[in-house]
């Protein structure tokens, strides 16, 4: 067995440390050569096209992730579920954003956005009519209403729990803000295999920041004055953690990092959904943990019953006597087969070829 993490070229760093920690391997590429019994855990995997599995187990299907990246479309996905429609900004695409305005449907302020986008890429704030034709101009290709964000939170959902839980808080210091822009230059030039010296970088930054205004109260973005602090899950609405576990769920992924807010009136919202969050510490730790449970539990789940009791004559008590049951109800039934949970058991127990044969002859009905 082969537990693989299938990342992208944005989310490798976390992804190899992942691999690393989960005596896993990392791929950019869909495994090669998968074979029943193998795991592959989807780390924001980057495809262009559906991907067939037909073997081994899979978290966080490509297809999931690569419809998820689109973010129009993940919003169209979330916001077509009943009990999601209402934690969902209301949203168009651009040809569609003139015609609401004038219908009253869509109303000022509003924020364009680019279908794929990370961070606080392709945002724009339009608070009247000219804005929004120079947005469309600029590359905007959908438009959601604007939310009086009260408090923001990133929510790890894994298997329909919240498992941890941060708020971005307020980072405007220039150590804060340096530090940050300096890890992500080091990652930059570590991808390119350049060689960066520390000084120039801590000079560069020193005079950027004077040029900076933080934190930005419009995009709440960890190089715009913010970072996230820890928060206990217990104290976070209901509401918001169901809105954000459900989130998950309508995206057909396993787990996913939840962007989401509270409004001034602690409306929660959900504002899209991270397949391949980059991690930290804690929140690494949490992953590591989590994720290797989840392998444990497959690989648990495939392992052979215990041997059950024998009888004086060498033969299996319990499965003779399953074996039995089953016939019988079999033919009770008028060779109506055998449920799912019944097959497993069986097929668990059956000691021989002949023993199989009569199993799925039982299934299958020919008895």
């Amino acid at each position: 067995m082969t537990t693989y993490i299938w990342y992208s070229s944005a989310t490798d760093i976390t992804g190899r440390t992942l691999a690393e920690r989960l005596n896993a391997t990392g791929v950019r590429e869909k495994p090669a050569n998968i074979v029943a019994g193998d795991i592959v855990i989807g780390w924001g995997a980057k495809t262009s096209r559906d991907v067939n599995l037909p073997h081994g187990e899979m978290l966080n299907h490509p297809n999931a992730i690569r419809a998820n990246r689109n973010k129009f479309k993940s919003l169209e996905l979330m916001s077509g579920d009943r009990s999601l429609n209402g934690n969902i900004a209301k949203f168009c695409k651009s040809d569609q954003v003139n015609s609401k305005i004038r219908a009253g449907e869509m109303i000022y302020p509003l924020i364009g956005r680019k279908n794929y986008h990370q961070g606080g890429s392709g945002f724009w704030l339009c608070p009247a009519e000219g804005h929004i034709a120079d947005a469309i101009n600029e590359g905007a290709q959908y438009f959601q209403s604007f939310i009086d964000i009260k408090d923001e939170f990133r929510l790890h959902v894994f298997g329909g729990k919240v498992i941890y839980a941060v708020k971005k808080v307020k980072n405007d210091t220039e150590a804060g803000w340096s530090n940050q822009r300096k890890e992500k230059i080091n990652d930059y030039a570590q991808k390119s295999n350049i060689n960066v010296d520390a000084a120039t970088i801590d000079y560069a930054l020193s005079v950027l920041y004077k040029e900076q205004q933080l934190p930005d109260r419009i995009v709440r973005s960890n190089h715009r004055g913010w970072k996230f602090s820890s928060v206990s899950v217990a104290t976070l609405s209901a509401a918001m953690k169901n809105a954000a576990i459900k989130a998950v769920s309508v995206a057909g992924l396993d787990f996913g990092a939840v962007d989401c807010c509270i409004d001034q009136n602690s409306h929660p919202y959900i504002i899209e959904i991270n397949s391949g969050p980059g991690l930290q510490e804690t929140t690494l730790e949490k992953y590591v943990t989590t994720l290797q449970a989840k392998i444990n539990e497959i690989v648990d789940g495939r392992r052979p019953a215990p041997a059950a009791r024998r009888n004086n004559r060498g033969g299996d008590v319990r499965r003779g006597a399953a074996v039995a049951a089953v016939g019988a109800e079999a033919a009770d039934n008028n060779n109506a087969g055998i449920n799912g949970d019944q097959l497993r058991m069986l097929m668990n127990e059956v000691r021989s070829p002949e023993e199989a044969r009569r199993v799925l002859d039982i299934a299958m009905g020919h008895v």
